[in-house]
Parts: C-alpha cells; structure tokens; sequence
C-alpha cells in the first residue's frame, strides 16, 4: 500500500485502524490471541461476524462498516496473488457485498448559525481564539477536518502586504489546491502565530497539552461550541453538527451567491463534478426561486368521474 502502490497516509491510517479492530475483535469475541492469528481467520464467517460486531458493539454507521469491510477486500485481493493456494477461502470472502446506505439530506448552518457559533467563542481564552480561527478557516475554505489538522505554519501564504492570502492544501489521492482567505481569517492565523511563537513546520493547530490537534479533537471542540452557539440561536440544537457541516455550509453558500458548480468543485478539492451536484438537492432557496418561474395551474379543483361501467370492469378481473 506504502511503496507500491503509494496511497495516502490517511487511507493508510483508516486500513491500519480496521486491522486492529479486527485483531481485537478476534481476541475478544473468539478468544484468539494476535500471535495465533493465521489464514483461516479471513474466512466468511469471521468477518460477517466483524462486520455485525462493528454495527452492534460498536455502533458504527453503514458507511464505516463499509469502509472496513473495504480495507479487508483489498487485503484479501493482494492473498489472492501473494498465496493462491488459498483462492477459494478468498473469493468466498470477497463475495460479502457492501451495505446499502441511506442517501439522506445533507446537514448545513445558515449565515445566522455560523455567527452563532463565532460568538460561542470566548475570545479572552487561548483556546477560543483558536476556536475561533478553527471556524473561520473551516467556513472561509470549506476544507475536510483532515486537511485542516495537517496545515502548518508554512502553508499559509500571505500576500506582500501581511494582509490577507491563501492556504495552500494538500486533499484526497494526493491533490494540492489553493484557498484565498478572507482578511478576517488571515489576520487571526497571523496573530494566532505569533501569539504562540510557531514556526514555519509547526503545525497550525495544538491543543491545550501542545500537541497536534487531532480529528476527534475538532469534533469535540465543535460539539462543545454547539452548546453554547444553540443559546444564541435555538434552532442549532435540532441539528447534527460536525467539522463536515462546515464544508457543506461553504459549498451551498457559495452556490446561493452565484458561484458556478465547477468552480465550487475545484474550490472543494472534489475529483468530480457530479459529487458536487449533491449541494444543488440540498438548497431549497434554488429550489424555490425555480418554483417561483412556473406558472400555477389555473384550474382551482379536479375530481376524477369514472365511466358508467368501471364496476362491471373490475368485476369482471
């Protein structure tokens, strides 16, 4: 995976976290030791029997079920070539389909909600400040919580006056894009720098031990201004909030401002156009001003009048 066919360190991380719940799973559930671990434990069963471990145990959602279950075929394609002797246990495993998943409406905050939320931050704080900027920057690019965690200091560029700039990012399957910042967000990056002394290789963001913020860590942050952002605005607390929520707000913004689909997916990092078509479902304002362009039907009623022998008919079947 590494040197052959050189995928990211993220996809790398999510195969090594599926392969040490497995091992757990099988230390756990069927008594089975790591060093005892061999060939026969790839089999049908066992891994059904993950994947219904993972939905129950663990209460994953569909989609990291199916994110394991895809970690453990390409595992399972690569025996098939190193042991072949072994082809039949295999192609058995390689038939477990993956889950169906709900395509459900995409979650985003309104204008009033992202304010919120800035508000939610105590900026006499160290850590709301950061929060802070943590927003601004999630709002401002509509970056993935990934590609946010790993910014550094370096990746920041300001133009020649320290005014404003843009983030240069490294995405999914190796992709480099660059994001301008609003002045507003490039001047809390600046003060956050020297506030904190960092240096060029330093990471962007640390939390309160100065270790690297982490992924949950933004979640949890996020989680905790969502209690006090829905005080300000009520309507945040039927909402599911993640750092996702933030990149979905970018990209229906930016539509509803007149910005044209394709430029949206370069702005996104999306390999193709259509993932961003998903955002032109989700703006109900569009869907609305459309609406507004049709002409109602001028009849006020219709009552449907069956024919005289629609009884005989439907007796006759």
């Amino acid at each position: 995976m590494i040197n052959q066919k050189r995928v990211s360190p993220e996809t790398i991380k999510s195969y090594r976290d599926t392969f040490r719940i497995y091992i757990e799973y099988l230390n756990v559930v069927h008594k089975c030791p790591p060093q005892k671990i061999n060939l026969e434990h790839i089999e049908a069963e066992y891994i059904l029997g993950f994947l219904e471990y993972l939905d129950q145990k663990r209460g994953n959602q569909t989609k990291t079920i199916n994110n394991r279950l895809a970690a453990i075929h390409a595992f399972l394609q690569f025996i098939s070539f190193e042991r072949p002797e072994h082809s039949a246990t295999v192609q058995r495993s390689l038939m477990i389909p993956f889950q169906k998943t709900e395509k459900r409406q995409l979650d985003f905050l309104t204008k009033e909600e992202v304010d919120a939320f800035l508000e939610a931050c105590p900026m006499k704080e160290i850590l709301g400040r950061r929060d802070r900027m943590m927003l601004l920057i999630l709002y401002n690019t509509g970056m993935r919580v990934s590609e946010l965690v790993s910014l550094r200091c370096r990746d920041i560029i300001f133009d020649g006056s320290g005014i404003t700039g843009y983030a240069h990012v490294r995405g999914k399957g190796r992709k480099e894009r660059n994001i301008p910042l609003w002045k507003t967000t490039a001047s809390y990056i600046k003060k956050h720098i020297k506030e904190h002394g960092l240096k060029p290789d330093d990471k962007l963001f640390i939390n309160h031990m100065g270790d690297e913020l982490t992924r949950s860590g933004v979640r949890y942050r996020i989680n905790c201004l969502k209690e006090r952002a829905q005080k300000i605005t009520p309507g945040l607390k039927a909402k599911k909030i993640s750092p996702h929520t933030f990149r979905h707000s970018t990209a229906l913004h930016l539509l509803q401002s007149g910005v044209d689909i394709s430029t949206i997916a370069i702005w996104l990092g999306h390999e193709s156009i259509n993932t961003t078509h998903k955002y032109m479902e989700a703006d109900m304002e569009m869907k609305q001003k459309i609406l507004e362009k049709i002409a109602e039907p001028s009849v006020s009623g219709y009552r449907y009048k069956p024919p005289k022998d629609i009884l005989s008919f439907l007796a006759a079947l």
